[in-house]
Order: structure tokens, then sequence, then C-alpha cells
């Protein structure tokens, strides 16, 4: 965030030279009315009127110009906000996933949105014109010391109404976006399971809730608009009544020859300009409060990233070595891995079984690097996971999780992972996860689009477009989570097939299941029981494949010793 405000300082800057320049042609018209009035009405020479008209229409023109650049300057900076700063939020999003709240992970993109709406709308305009205020009040002493000190009386108390606003508001309004937030990840969640909400009948439970926590929002927006409605309405006529007792007390001095009838006319029109920026950042309060809000949310996200470097390793061979990994959940008390610990050669198949919470899918997202062990370590080839530079990493592994996370685009894209540098390897991959077949007989193929986490096709062809994104690009590690959850048969004899597939290339694959027939291509078996290794060895391949899937996990289907 700090970088931003270094690499466009020149933005700013010249943001504030523009508004240096409009302020100073505002002044004209000031100016005229006053030479009008005092010269021109005097002397009754047209000579001179039209001199200052032009002089003055002048200064107006530059001043539009000048607004218009400013205004697109602005409009320029906002987007290179959202676009330097939006790239790089979602890229420490997604490598702090682990680390972050689900309201950080959710919400800032929305902050970068958010500020960069204030960049190029009114609110900054007005921050940029504030200042100008001390100016105008100098100008109108030197006119009339005694209209100026009336001027800067003016100008505190306008002042002090928008501190007063600040304070009475700063924290409800925070705590109003919030529960906004809250309330719009509450909508999301049900939204992306419609189908639950309509077969269970909850759709009237949850329109309770919703109703529930709009109330609550909209007695607390009550309660904000009635104090700054209130503040607001006394700015309005604070303002009025102050341009009405400058003209008055102008007119007595007029009145006692003290001022002229132009001074008269310039110091109101002055005091008006000078007024207008405080009454403005007040009228535009909310939105400042939101970017000021989202400014520091994103600095604290730009805190809590650490940048690493990483050296240059060799491409992956697909050793794993898991030493002593424990795991817990953020929040939680209990370990939900515990002391696990593993060598996984390369070209093994291991097959990791063991009952609903035995902490298997948690020990295949620790594997990955998607989370990080709180205790013990991971490491690939002989390199600790923190060691790899994760962009590297990456497109060596294959990962196919427990739900199937597709993407909105085409079936291409999502097995390309969205690269288009390497159209082959699509079909390539898609023929090794045995999904070529399914694919081709959709609507368009490869380029059928799947729809938001791909609703729009079924759940065994969700699970075979995952997988063959998982082969993307010959991976040399491959963690497949109940890769067969959802297939038929078929669709069993399919990543029987795949996985054979893997084993001839050389590849290492870890295989989480609780179904009997893919075991029998595992080179080993581990039994995991609340959240630790109960037994690991050789699998025997006649009791593996007799037993139901429950008993899969039985010691007597497995020969080998008790991990330590």
């Amino acid at each position: 965030m700090d970088s931003f405000v270094r690499t466009h300082a020149g933005y700013i800057a010249a943001a504030a030279a523009f508004s240096l320049l409009i302020n100073l042609a505002l002044l004209a018209p000031s100016l005229f009315m006053l030479q009008v009035f005092d010269r021109v009405l005097s002397t009754r020479s047209a000579e001179t009127l039209v001199m200052l008209s032009l002089i003055t229409a002048l200064a107006l023109g530059l001043m539009f110009a000048l607004d218009g650049l400013r205004g697109r300057l602005l409009a320029l900076l906002g987007g290179l906000f959202e676009r330097s700063e939006g790239r790089r939020v979602l890229q420490r999003v997604l490598d702090d996933a682990a680390s972050l709240e689900p309201k950080q992970q959710a919400y800032a993109l929305r902050d970068v949105g958010v500020v960069r709406a204030f960049l190029s709308g009114a609110g900054i305009v007005s921050l940029f014109d504030a200042p100008w205020m001390v100016v105008y009040i100098a100008l109108i002493g030197l006119f009339s010391p005694f209209l100026g000190l009336l001027a800067l009386v003016s100008c505190v108390m306008l002042v002090l109404l928008a501190w007063v606003n600040e304070s009475a508001t700063r924290n409800s309004l925070e705590q109003l976006q919030q529960a906004t937030r809250d309330v719009g990840q509450f909508v999301d969640a049900a939204l992306r399971s419609p189908e639950v909400v309509r077969a269970l009948g909850m759709a009237p439970a949850l329109g309770r809730r919703w109703e529930a926590r709009t109330g609550s929002i909209q007695v607390k927006q009550l309660a904000i608009q009635r104090v700054a409605g209130w503040i607001g309405s006394g700015t309005r006529f604070f303002r009025q009544s102050i341009q009405v007792v400058m003209m008055g007390s102008a007119a007595w001095m007029v009145i006692q020859q003290q001022a002229t009838a132009g001074v008269m006319i310039a110091v109101t029109i002055i005091l008006g300009r000078a007024l207008a920026p405080v009454e403005s950042l007040i009228a535009h309060w909310k939105s400042l409060v939101e970017a000021r809000a989202a400014w520091r949310r994103l600095r604290a996200l730009d805190a809590k990233h650490v940048e690493a470097s990483f050296a240059a390793l060799p491409a992956l061979t697909g050793a794993v070595s898991v030493g002593g990994v424990s795991y817990v959940p953020p929040g939680a008390e209990h370990a939900t891995v515990r002391n696990v610990s593993v060598e996984i050669p390369s070209g093994e198949v291991l097959a990791i079984i063991g009952p609903s919470g035995s902490g298997k899918s948690t020990l295949a997202r620790l594997m990955i690097g998607v989370i990080q062990p709180s205790a013990g370590q991971v490491r690939v080839d002989g390199a600790a996971l923190s060691q790899w530079d994760p962009d590297r990493l990456g497109p060596q592994l294959g990962y196919l999780p427990q739900d199937v996370a597709l993407f909105s685009g085409t079936v291409a894209e999502n097995i390309a992972r969205f690269d288009d540098s390497r159209p082959a390897a699509v079909t390539e991959a898609a023929q090794q996860a045995q999904a070529h077949e399914v694919i081709v007989k959709l609507a368009h193929g490869y380029d059928t689009q799947v729809g938001d986490g791909g609703r729009w096709l079924s759940g065994g062809q969700r699970q075979r477009v995952g997988l063959a994104r998982a082969l993307y690009g010959d991976p040399r590690l491959v963690i497949l989570d109940e890769p067969n959850a959802f297939l038929d048969h078929d669709g069993e004899l399919a990543l029987s097939r795949a996985v054979t597939h893997l084993r001839q290339r050389g590849a290492t694959v870890v295989i989480i299941t609780q179904r009997t027939q893919i075991l029998s291509l595992a080179d080993r078996i581990m039994v995991m029981r609340d959240g630790a290794v109960e037994r690991i060895g050789v699998r025997q391949v006649e009791t593996a494949v007799e037993q139901p899937p429950a008993a899969a996990g039985s010691v007597a289907s497995i020969h080998g010793g008790r991990s330590s």
C-alpha cells in the first residue's frame, strides 16, 4: 500500500497542483463582482467591463479544463490502484489463505474497490480543496480584519461540526460496515447451496435469519442517520446563516463607509467558497470512513504478509518426507493431525485409509502445502515446502481435493489451470485421466462452460475434470483425496487406469480413499485414526479386496509395523 503511494506520488502532486490552479481560478467571479461594483458602475466604462468579462471567462475556462483534467487524473489513479494493488492483494490472499480469517479472504478485493471508488470520487476532491479554506479566510482578512475574524470563527465552527460528526459516527459506521459484510457472506453461503436449501425446506428459516440480521442493520443505520442527519442539517443551517451574517456585517460596514459594495459581495462569495469543501466532506463522510477503514485493513494485510525468497531448486522427483507433523486448526484446542511421520519414496503409490475425521484430508493438505503444520515439517525432495517457490512447485504437483473446486469457465480452461500456453496438454491430461470420452459427449466438448463451482456438471463429471486438472502437465507428485467419491463402476475402472499410468511413468501418488477397489494399486497402505498413524505397511491384496469398505482399514489386511 505505501509503495503505491510512493510510486504514484507524481499523480497525487499533479492533482494537488491542479487544485491550486482551480481554486485560484475560482476567485475570478468574486474579483469580477468587486471590480464591477467598485469600478465599472462608478466609471460607467464599457471597455473595463468587457476586459473584466474576458479575463473572468478565461479564468473560468481554465478552471473548467483543469477540473476535467483533475477528474480524469484521479479516475486514472483509482484505476491504477485497482489494477496494481488488486492483483497483489489477490495473490497475497491466495498465498496466505491458511492464516487469514474468512472475512479477510472474502472482502480484501472489495476493500480495493472501496479505495478505488474514493480515489475516483468527490470525497478526495474535497480533501484537496479543504486546505484552501485558510487562503480564502486570509483574503477576506485583507479586505477587512473584522470580516476575516468572522470568517475564521465560522470556519472553525464548521470544522468542529465535522469533527463531532466523525466522533459520533466513526465506530458505528465501521460496525455497520462489518455487519453488512457478515450478512453478505451469510447470503453468499446460502446461494452456493440452493439445492440443499430447497430440498431441506430451509428457505423460511434462512429468510427469518436474514430478516433478523438486516433488521439489526437497519436499526444501526437509522441511529447513524439520525445523528448524521441532525449534524448535516445543522451544518447547512449554519452555513446559510453565517453567509447571511457575513453579508449583513459587510452591509453595515458599507453604511458606515468602512467598505464598498463590491467588498460586501466579494467576501460573501469567497466565504461560501471557503466553507464548501468542509460541507462536501461532511456530505461524503460515509465514503471517507469506509475508504479509511478499507485502507487500514489492506495495510494490515500487507503487514501480515511476509515476502519470501526462494532458491532455484531442481525439477521435482516426487519423494515426500513427513516428519513429526501435527496440526491444530486456528481457534481449536485439539490437533486434527498428531505427530505423523511417513517416508514416501519417489514413484510409490501410498493409500491412506481410516474413519471419517481421522485427519486424512488434513494430512493431504499439509503434504501439498495448502496449510502449514503447527509442529514438524513436510519435505519434498529433501527440501522443506517453505523453500519451494509455490509458483514453481505448483505446476509440478497434482491435487484433487475432496470437494472438487472448479471455476467459472470452460472445461478446457479448468483442466489447463487457466493457462492457455499448452492447449495440447489439455487433451493429453484428459486422456490420462480417462475423461476424454466423457468430455467430448458434453454439449460443447472442451468448450463447455462448467458454471460457478462446476454446478453445470454432475458430480462424476466434476470428479473426472478435476482429475484431469490434477494430471495436467505430467506432475511428479499427485495427491488424490477421495477421487472415487462420485464415480460409478466405469469411473472407478477409469481411475484405476489413470493411477496405473502414473505409476508407469514414475510419479509419486498418494490416494485417500474408503473404497477397496483402488487399494489393489497401492504399494503400501497407511491407516489413520484420531489424527495419528495407527499402522502402515505392505498391502495383502486378497484380504484388502475381499473386505468391505468399512473394514478396509483393518490391521488384518496390512503387514507392517506401527509407524514411529
